[in-house]
């Protein structure tokens, strides 16, 4: 749980968007396990089972869109906690059972390997979209201090682009020797790794840090994340990089030259944290 912070200006109008990302979350962990239900009732015509497929789809998606779009507080509350990356772990778990049971439970096994891969990705919309606007409530009407914008140093993005393209390899290599020797397993991890190298390769890019009287805010292209003072341990500055020590996970890095005002940037970051 995020130290408390005061949510007054979370925006009461309504968020289609969130909504509509957590009922296709759902639907898609919700469906498959349709199929082998009306299997054990007698129905095994196949336009049957696609029909209830696709309907069971549509219908949870529809009805936790609606409920969900009327009740943008949710998404804050589970922005406000690290439980936001739960629907994440769910869909990972629900794609591995799918995956091991292709031998036992036929086409059932398969939709829930891919429904649930799918899953993983809507997953980590709502992880992302949830914290967004966890951090626009936070913030809204909190005193700015001051602001920077700055990619990552040099190094830490040689760093994230060996290991990004060490990933991003692996996986390639895996894909190519399952398809040619008929191995499936080898097939999938090439799949589900290939997205997280290329992930690594893509970061790194340039952000803007918002330092406010709450907390740290940082403005990713599509995201927004919040870290409050209490998070935030120290920071260390030199002449290639502003680091900042995160109490747990990883640390923020900036690169010092890109940033305008390293001055009052690190007056503002040293009445708050201390300077290794």
């Amino acid at each position: 749980m995020r130290p408390a912070a005061s949510t007054g200006g979370a925006s009461t109008a309504s968020d289609p968007l969130f909504g509509g990302i957590s009922g296709g979350y759902l639907g898609l962990l919700l469906a498959p396990p349709v199929l082998p239900v009306l299997e054990r009732v007698g129905v095994t015509e196949a336009w049957a089972l696609y029909l209830a497929l696709v309907g069971t789809f549509a219908v949870v998606t529809t009805v936790t869109g609606w409920v969900l779009s009327g009740r943008p507080t949710v998404a804050v509350t589970l922005g406000a906690t690290r439980a936001r990356w739960s629907p994440v772990a769910i869909a990972a778990v629900y794609a591995a059972v799918g995956f091991a049971s292709l031998g036992m439970s036929g086409v059932s096994g398969v939709l829930a390997f891919f429904f649930g891969l799918l899953a993983f990705l809507f997953g980590m919309a709502v992880a992302v979209m949830s914290q967004t606007r966890y951090t626009a409530a936070v913030t809204a009407g909190a005193e700015e201090l001051t602001r920077w914008r700055a990619s990552w140093p040099e190094s830490a993005q040689r760093r994230r682009l060996y290991v990004g393209g060490a990933v991003a390899g692996v996986a390639t290599v895996g894909f190519a020797v399952g398809a040619v020797f008929d191995h499936a397993l080898l097939q999938y991890i090439g799949q589900i790794l290939f997205p997280s190298g290329f992930v690594l390769l893509s970061t790194g890019g340039t952000r803007t840090a918002v330092a406010t009287e709450n907390g740290l805010e940082i403005r990713l292209p599509v995201a927004r994340r919040f870290y409050a003072w209490e998070e935030l341990e120290s920071y260390d500055l030199d002449a290639e990089s502003l680091v900042i020590t995160r109490k747990w996970g990883a640390d923020l890095r900036f690169a010092t030259a890109e940033i305008d005002d390293v001055s009052l940037a690190e007056w503002t970051l040293a009445e708050r944290l201390s300077d290794d």
